[in-house]
């Protein structure tokens, strides 16, 4: 089947819209890695290249269906791979990214006025404020704070450094546990801060304070206790060797 001039362009338009949504993607993830892992700016940087995209897509070809979806299906598919499985909350991403590629195809077309112009990117401003500063620090920290009124599980580790080790909590004392990486600077520099807080909250009946360390596997044991300021840790600390490092999302 032969196509016509006009189909033949129709269909470099819309691989041209693929091209643009990889380059979302790519501007998305890349500012992720460059700047900062915080998910408010992978929405925002998204939602602008997206809207834009459309935009200049609508002004060019309309409102084509095919080249929004082409536009929208790289970014959404590296997104639901990669941090959807881990942050299923994450959902409205998605969602607010094809309105954003909706208003801005809209924004183009002839029968559109301007009022509804104007109320669709007030609408769209307004979701992404809410959603930015209300709804993703809402659902992160439910996702990362754990409380409850349960018994602590009873556990048992070697120490690498000098002092009794607690096996479980105990009633009437406070357990505080910190957890940090022998190859993260601002972890070893919040430790005074951390000893600090342990005795803060030391009362007649003394607190146990009680330190993780997460180290490389090349790592030795010596290299396990850091000493803040030049002084020895006042607690326990204990060594994990981990295979690889896990990236934080947030």
């Amino acid at each position: 089947m032969k196509l016509t001039p006009a189909e033949r362009g129709r269909w470099k338009f819309r691989l041209g819209s693929l091209g643009l949504g990889m380059l979302a993607a790519g501007a998305v993830f890349g500012a992720s890695l460059a700047v900062s892992d915080d998910l408010r700016l992978m929405y925002l940087v998204g939602v602008i290249v997206l809207f834009c995209a459309a935009t200049w897509m609508g002004a060019n070809s309309g409102r084509d269906r095919l080249s929004a979806c082409l536009l929208y299906l790289p970014l959404a598919g590296m997104f639901g791979f990669l941090v959807l499985g881990q942050l299923p909350f994450l959902w409205p991403h998605l969602l607010l990214w094809a309105l954003a590629i909706a208003i801005g195809l809209s924004l183009a077309a002839a029968r559109l006025n301007r009022k509804g112009m104007i109320s669709g990117v007030v609408i769209l401003f307004a979701l992404s404020a809410w959603y930015c500063m209300t709804y993703i620090p809402d659902r992160m920290k439910r996702a990362t704070n754990h409380f409850g009124d349960g018994a602590a599980p009873e556990f048992a580790f070697q120490a690498v450094s000098e002092g009794a080790v607690p096996t479980t909590a105990t009633p009437g004392k406070i357990l505080l546990i910190d957890f940090f990486g022998t190859w993260c600077p601002p972890c070893i520099a919040e430790l005074p801060e951390i000893v600090r807080s342990g005795r803060a909250y030391e009362t007649g009946a003394t607190s146990n304070l009680l330190s993780w360390a997460r180290t490389p596997v090349a790592t030795p044991q010596s290299a396990c206790a850091p000493s803040p300021g030049g002084s020895t840790l006042p607690f326990p600390l204990l060594s994990i060797r981990e295979k690889k490092r896990t990236p934080h999302l947030v």
